[in-house]
């Protein structure tokens, strides 16, 4: 099987969209398919450099022109990437954001069948909307736009329930879809509770990884950070591992909240999940999330999970266990509070880890792949070896 994998950013982005490409092409390229990559590096230089004149006279604008210039640049870029490839053979088309999906769709012949990653966690539109401020008018026009995009896509894997119930006014109606979490593979051992931070020795360290911007909302764990210490709770230390336009900003709120011996700003991470390992506790504060990986990788170390239940993250969790229902810091900081205790901290990892064990393990959610390659392309499931029954 021939796979072509389409997507917008290029490959240092720092997006949980590169961590789930990455993932997809080691997948497959394990199971024996063959697997060929277009994103945003491969535009052709003459074009690149077009779209280079055109983005610093259209971004600056903002709002719709910002937008606009987005989505005719990917678009184009990923066109032209596979353009080029059209004289080889690709069987399908597994495409990360549903601009390149199309683009290489109609580059390739029109031929080609395309299944659509659905990283969005309420729907492209409505976060372009959020994000820059958009008018009604200029917001119906992006609607039709991308309506016409999804119009040509039937197969699609959504993260969550979440994610396909806030997008489906988009979609057509007659899709093939599958609701698949996102899973990982850890590719080295973990040395759990290793610090060589001496600010953290003999504390109870907290962690949180994630772009630092208003939606990752991770000023609310500097909020909790301060009541700890309003309380007379000192024995903690925060790791806040990205990095992201919100930083500068939260690190002076961790001054002005007397946090600096109490918070690490560790950047971005190759492999964020070994500071996971090396934490106590986990605390995802996002306000919006279809099916995030740092949760998924705090289930596969063992390190438990608290997490705002917003998106697709109740379904992520067993039974509602890690979900943090208070309305206000005060009451956060008392839910939090309770899992200084190491008991139930690890009581509640071992559920979270039995859960994650058969939800999110990467060789079933990759058979389920396959399996939906093979349903789409009309092929038969590969033959399955049985035992012979005990006599």
């Amino acid at each position: 099987m021939n796979v072509l994998i389409a997507t917008y950013l290029s490959p240092t982005s720092p997006s949980g969209v590169v961590t789930s490409t990455n993932i997809l092409v080691n997948d497959l390229t394990s199971a024996g398919v063959n697997v060929h990559m277009v994103d945003a590096t491969n535009t052709p230089v003459i074009w690149r450099k077009c779209l280079g004149v055109l983005k610093r006279l259209m971004r600056p604008l903002g709002g719709a022109f910002y937008v606009v210039y987005d989505e005719f640049a990917y678009f184009t870029g990923i066109y032209l990437s596979t353009r080029k490839l059209r004289q080889s053979h690709f069987d399908l088309i597994h495409a990360q954001d549903v601009r390149s999906g199309v683009a290489a769709w109609m580059a390739l012949g029109r031929n080609t069948p395309v299944v659509l990653t659905c990283h969005f966690n309420d729907d492209p539109v409505h976060e372009l909307v959020d994000t820059h401020a958009l008018k009604s008018g200029f917001t119906k026009q992006l609607t039709a736009w991308y309506r016409y995009l999804f119009s040509h896509v039937k197969n699609y894997l959504f993260g969550s329930e979440y994610a396909y119930i806030k997008s489906k006014h988009l979609l057509p109606g007659n899709i093939n879809k599958l609701i698949l979490p996102n899973s990982v593979r850890l590719n080295a051992p973990v040395n759990a509770k290793e610090t060589a931070n001496p600010t953290e020795t003999g504390k109870l360290i907290i962690c949180n990884v994630g772009y630092i911007d208003e939606r990752k909302n991770q000023q609310l764990l500097l909020q909790i950070g301060r009541e700890l210490i309003r309380r007379g709770t000192t024995n903690f230390h925060i790791r806040l591992i990205g990095d992201g336009p919100k930083r500068a900003e939260y690190t002076q709120m961790a001054n002005q909240f007397s946090l600096t011996d109490y918070v690490t700003f560790y950047g971005q991470q190759a492999e964020p999940w070994r500071l996971v390992a090396q934490s106590d506790l986990y605390i995802h504060t996002s306000l919006n999330d279809n099916c995030p990986y740092s949760l998924i990788e705090s289930f596969a170390v063992g390190t438990p999970v608290l997490a705002l239940p917003v998106g697709g993250i109740p379904e992520m969790l067993p039974d509602g266990a890690g979900a943090l229902h208070g309305a206000t810091v005060v009451e956060l900081t008392d839910e939090v509070l309770t899992y200084f205790d190491a008991e139930k901290r690890q009581q509640l990892a071992r559920v979270q880890s039995a859960y994650a064990a058969k939800v999110f393990d990467s060789q079933i959610n990759l058979d389920k792949m396959l399996s939906f390659y093979r349903q789409l392309l009309g092929e038969p499931a590969p033959a399955v070896a049985h035992l012979a029954p005990v006599s």
